[in-house]
C-alpha cells in the first residue's frame, strides 16, 4: 500500500495507528532531524485518526506531540474526509471568490472588464477542486451567485438589477450567451477526463491504486460505485457523457459493450437495432461474449418472430466485417480531430443547443470595444435597463419616456423617440438610404442582411455608434435630467464614437469608416430652421 504522499513541503504519512507504528515513526523523524540538521515543528503538524474513540485519538496525538486535526483535512487545497463531503465542505470556494473581489477591482471596470475578470479569475478558481469531486448543486449555485453579482454590480454592495439569469450568460456566444463558463458542465467534463485516462491505462501509481481497489473485476464500466469513495462515485455519475464521444476499436472485445458502446457504425447497436436490444438476454454483454469459434452468437430471451428474424439477419450482415483478434481494445475520441479526449471538445458539445443564433457572429466579431459588444447583446436580447424591463422586475418608477412621454422600451429608445428619428434621418440622408429602420426586429431581419450600401462589418460599427449615442443620451435624460439642446448633438456624439473606434478596425476599413463619419458631419453642418417653442428638438 501507499505509506506517504509528498509534494514539495506538504507531506502526508500513513500508518496503522498502533503504538509500535507511532513509536517507529517518531524515531524516523528524530533520525531525520539529526542527519539533516533541520528541526521539525510538530506543533504545526496535525494528526488525523479514524476508526477509534476520542480518547484513543487524543492519546495518539500526544504521542506524536501534534495537534489532533478535524475532518475534513485539506491537502493541496483539496478537502479530504473519512465521510462524504457535503455542501459545507466546499463553502470555501464561494468565500475564495468573494475575497478576490476587492472593491477597486469592480468599481472602475466596465461590463467588458468584469466579464473578462469573471472568466479569467472567478470561473477558474474552482477548476482544481472540480477535477476531483462532483460538486453539489448548491455549491454551483453559490458560485453563480458570486459571479452574477460581480458581473452586474461590480464589487459594490449597491443594489442593481440582474437583467439576465446565469443560464443565459453561460451559453456560448454563438448560442445567444456571453460565453461565461458553466461550472456544472465544466465539472462534468473534468471528471470525464479521468474516465478517458483510465480507459487509456497508465503505469502511474494513481492508476495501479484505482485498479487494485475498484477495478478487480475488469475495467471501469463494470466496476461498482456503491460503498466506494466520493471521487469514484462522481466518475460513475458522469460516465454516460463519455459515451457521446468514445469510439471503440475492437480487438479482443473484453472492454467493449456489445450493445451500448459505439464500435460498429456511428451509433450503438442498441440504437441501430432497438427491436433486438429489447429482447436480448444480457444488455450489458461484452463483445467477446457474443463471439465464438463459429462467429457471432447473440442470445435472446425468446425465439425471434418473423420480422425480428429479418432484423437479426441485417445485424449479422453488419457484423460480418468485424472479427476478434489479439490485443486489447482501443478507444478514440470522435469529438476532436486529434482523436484524443479534450475537455474543450466535450464542453463545446454539451453546451451546444443545436441551432446557432442568427447574426451573433457579426456582433461578436465586430471591431468595437467589448463593453459595446455586451451592450449590443443586451439590446438584441431585450436585457437593457429600459423602463418597461425594470417594471417587469418590480421597479416602481414610471414606464414613460422622460422626453416624449411614450412607453419606453427598446424600440422606442433606439428607433421611435424624436431624438432617435432625428439621428436615423441623418444616417439615412448621409448614406442615401430609402428609409429609416423603425424597430430592432426590422433592423435585424431586413437591414442587417443587406440594403445598407456599405460593407456589413462597417454597418455593425455604425449600428454600435448610433445605438451607443442614443443610450448615453437616454441615461443623461433619465438620471441627470440633462436634455440635449439640439438633436444634432447626438449626430456629433455618434461621429465621436466612430472616430474613437477607428483604430480598432483593420487598415482597409478605416478609410471607409472615416468616410461615413465625414458624411454625417457634413449633413449635420447644413443650416436648418429651428422650431418654435422652448425646445430645439425638431423632427427631421
Amino acid at each position: 500500500g501507499i505509506t506517504h504522499i509528498q509534494y514539495v513541503g506538504d507531506i502526508v504519512v500513513m500508518i496503522d495507528g498502533s503504538e509500535s507504528a507511532v513509536t517507529n515513526l517518531k524515531l524516523i523523524l528524530y533520525c531525520f532531524e539529526w542527519l539533516a540538521g533541520l528541526k521539525i515543528n510538530f506543533h504545526k503538524s496535525d494528526v488525523f485518526v479514524f476508526g477509534v474513540d476520542q480518547s484513543e485519538k487524543e492519546n495518539l496525538a500526544n504521542m506524536l506531540n501534534c495537534r489532533l486535526g478535524e475532518w475534513p483535512m485539506r491537502y493541496l487545497g483539496i478537502p479530504i474526509s473519512e465521510n462524504r463531503l457535503g455542501i459545507q465542505a466546499f463553502a470555501g470556494l464561494g468565500d475564495k471568490m468573494s475575497k478576490r473581489l476587492d472593491p477597486w477591482k469592480g468599481k472602475h471596470l466596465s461590463s467588458g472588464g468584469r466579464l473578462v475578470l469573471t472568466n479569467s479569475c472567478l470561473s477558474s478558481l474552482p477548476m482544481y477542486t472540480m477535477g476531483f469531486y462532483l460538486l453539489p448543486k448548491g455549491t454551483h449555485e453559490q458560485m453563480d451567485k458570486h459571479r452574477s453579482h460581480f458581473f452586474w454590480q461590480g464589487a459594490s454592495d449597491d443594489f442593481k438589477y440582474h437583467m439576465a439569469q446565469m443560464d443565459s450568460l453561460c451559453r456560448p456566444k454563438d448560442q445567444g450567451g456571453l460565453g461565461m463558463v458553466n461550472t456544472k458542465i465544466m465539472n462534468d467534463t473534468l471528471l470525464v477526463k479521468w474516465i478517458w485516462k483510465i480507459t487509456q491505462g497508465s503505469e502511474g501509481t494513481w492508476y495501479r491504486l484505482l485498479r487494485a481497489k475498484y477495478m478487480t473485476g475488469g475495467n471501469f464500466f463494470n466496476s461498482k460505485s456503491r460503498g466506494s469513495s466520493q471521487f469514484w462515485q462522481g466518475l460513475h455519475k458522469v460516465k454516460h457523457l463519455f459515451k457521446w464521444g468514445a469510439i471503440h476499436k475492437v480487438r479482443d472485445g473484453k472492454n467493449t459493450s456489445f450493445w451500448r458502446d459505439v464500435w460498429c457504425g456511428e451509433v450503438p447497436l442498441k440504437t441501430q437495432f432497438p427491436e433486438l436490444f429489447r429482447i436480448c438476454r444480457d444488455p450489458t454483454a461484452w463483445v467477446c461474449e457474443c463471439w465464438d469459434i463459429d462467429g457471432w452468437n447473440i442470445s435472446f430471451r425468446r425465439s425471434l418472430m418473423a420480422g425480428e428474424a429479418d432484423v437479426y439477419d441485417c445485424l449479422i450482415n453488419v457484423l460480418q466485417t468485424y472479427s476478434l483478434s489479439e490485443g486489447g481494445d482501443e478507444v478514440e475520441w470522435a469529438l476532436d480531430k486529434s482523436k484524443c479526449f479534450t475537455t474543450k471538445s466535450l464542453y463545446s458539445f454539451l453546451t451546444h443547443r443545436g441551432v446557432s443564433v442568427r447574426n451573433s457572429d457579426n456582433m461578436w466579431k465586430a471591431r468595437i470595444p467589448l463593453k459595446i459588444k455586451i451592450f449590443l447583446w443586451q439590446l438584441d436580447n431585450d436585457r437593457l435597463q429600459t423602463a418597461t424591463a425594470l417594471q417587469r422586475r418590480g421597479w416602481k418608477g414610471s414606464c414613460r419616456c422622460v422626453l416624449c412621454g411614450q412607453v419606453e422600451d427598446v424600440d422606442h429608445i433606439f428607433f421611435r423617440c424624436s431624438v432617435a428619428r432625428a439621428l436615423w434621418c441623418g444616417v439615412r440622408d448621409s448614406l442615401e438610404w430609402g428609409e429609416c429602420p423603425t424597430s430592432w426586429e426590422m433592423w435585424r431581419g431586413q437591414w442587417a442582411n443587406g440594403g445598407l450600401r456599405i460593407p456589413k462589418r462597417l454597418g455593425n460599427v455604425l449600428l454600435a455608434g448610433v445605438t451607443w449615442a442614443l443610450w448615453t443620451n437616454r441615461n443623461k435624460m433619465a438620471m441627470e435630467r440633462s436634455f440635449p439642446k439640439d438633436p444634432l448633438q447626438l449626430v456629433y456624439s455618434c461621429v465621436f464614437f466612430l472616430q474613437r473606434w477607428r483604430s480598432l478596425l483593420k487598415p482597409a476599413d478605416r478609410d471607409g469608416l472615416m468616410e461615413i463619419a465625414r458624411k454625417l458631419k457634413m449633413w449635420a453642418s447644413v443650416p436648418r430652421p429651428r422650431g418654435d417653442g422652448g425646445s430645439d428638438i425638431v423632427e427631421l
